[in-house]
């Protein structure tokens, strides 16, 4: 009968990943994959110059962007849009050659996609989808919890104190509804009031 072992594997997936010299070589191999895709190489180009798969590639370069967010993002940002305005000025020389309909109208489309990718780039565009339902709601469940959250105030009083207090809620309306107004004053004698005594 085979016995299992409780010694851990010999081989781990990933390799070492914990030492200083393992995370030194991954910052440096991070620095290397972003420089060449800065230089808008292909994953897979980069992946083979780097010695990893280009899912590896691709990883380590979205984990770079995070870590170093505002500076990676913006060069990144500059160099699409470098790249945009080269295809836009090739996309012009197509439109202005007068030789053939197809070719401006290929130009034209190219300078409309171009203007769209530029747009969501920046972030020009609005949002897609636009979520109304704050705008419109109206208290629903936040004004719920809140009448909740009252209504437990309430029940956690004595019952005298509870009798008081839909008494004078009680008064308050019918002063509302016959038209009157209800002071602070009026509100402040009511509660100061001691309890009525409970008819039994």
């Amino acid at each position: 009968m085979d016995q299992l072992s409780n010694e851990p594997s010999k081989r781990r997936a990933g390799g070492d990943k914990r030492t200083t010299q393992a995370k030194e070589d991954t910052a440096k191999r991070e620095q290397q994959i972003v420089a060449l895709r800065l230089r808008h190489h292909s994953f897979t180009a980069i992946g083979r110059a780097v010695g990893v798969t280009k899912q590896s590639a691709r990883t380590a370069f979205n984990k770079a962007l995070r870590r170093n967010t505002d500076q990676d993002i913006q060069t990144v940002h500059r160099s699409e849009l470098a790249e945009l305005d080269a295809e836009a000025s090739a996309a012009w020389e197509l439109t202005d050659t007068k030789d053939s309909p197809k070719v401006r109208a290929a130009g034209l489309a190219a300078l409309n996609r171009i203007h769209i990718r530029r747009a969501k780039l920046l972030g020009l565009d609005a949002p897609t989808k636009l979520d109304v339902s704050g705008i419109y709601q109206r208290g629903g469940t936040d004004l719920e919890a809140e009448q909740r959250a009252r209504q437990a105030v309430i029940e956690a009083l004595p019952i005298e104190e509870q009798r008081r207090i839909y008494e004078l809620f009680y008064q308050a309306e019918l002063r509302a509804k016959a038209g009157e107004q209800v002071s602070t004053g009026q509100v402040l004698a009511v509660l100061e009031a001691p309890p009525a005594k409970a008819e039994g």
